[in-house]
């Protein structure tokens, strides 16, 4: 490989680190370690390179005066040979895909998927995040005695004190006098931290005859 070519290989090679990191900040994975990071990066911009320029050589005729276009592992030895509308559509693609992939992980369709060939991310990576990726309405038994119901629209799993976050959305609070949930006045969201909270249901319904899906 010519040297002098080398930034072009580093700008071949970036698609893929941004496609991961705009799906980790649209999706609620796990942080990834730098090793895996830059691992899967590298391998989605393989991916992406090789779809990218297959569909463009299958296509868009060669140019003028050549039989066909260059091998991908010519390309990759030397970029300056990639049209220029690949380079586009590259970068393109990967903006679709880090959004696409962060999207339907949040979603719980990537774990359903994972799940199917036998992958957890939840038995693998942090419990308490694990849980709430799947977003489910939940019932929250905090130590001085209240009860509230509501979404986990954000979380937090920082251990120290006062402990992981938790905000709800829509919160309701459980009036023993009435015997019903009540909303708060005033109130679009509760944080809660975990140094306060003495239980959590998930729930397959907001609020009224809820059946505990995990606790």
């Amino acid at each position: 490989m010519d040297f002098a070519g080398l930034p072009l290989v580093l700008f071949l090679l970036l698609p893929g680190f941004l496609a991961i990191n705009i799906a980790l900040l649209v999706g609620t994975f796990r942080r990834l370690s730098a090793f895996h990071g830059t691992a899967w990066s590298l391998l989605v911009s393989f991916l992406l390179v090789g779809m990218t320029y297959a569909t463009y050589v299958w296509r868009v005729e060669p140019p003028s005066g050549t039989d066909s276009w260059p091998g991908l592992l010519e390309v990759l030895a030397d970029p300056a040979q990639m049209p220029a509308f690949v380079w586009i559509g590259l970068y393109a693609e990967s903006l679709v895909v880090g959004i696409s992939f962060g999207i339907a992980e949040r979603r719980g369709y990537v774990r359903s998927l994972l799940l199917k060939i036998g992958i957890d991310l939840v038995r693998r990576g942090d419990l308490w995040s694990g849980q709430f990726r799947e977003s489910r309405a939940i019932r929250v038994y905090l130590k001085d005695g209240n009860l509230l119901s509501g979404w986990p629209e954000y979380y937090s799993a920082d251990r120290s004190d006062p402990g992981p976050e938790v905000y709800l959305t829509s919160p309701r609070i459980w009036s023993e006098e009435d015997s019903a949930w009540r909303e708060i006045e005033g109130t679009s969201g509760v944080l809660l931290h975990g140094d306060e909270i003495s239980r959590i249901e998930f729930l397959t319904s907001v609020y009224g005859d809820e059946e505990v899906a995990s606790a």
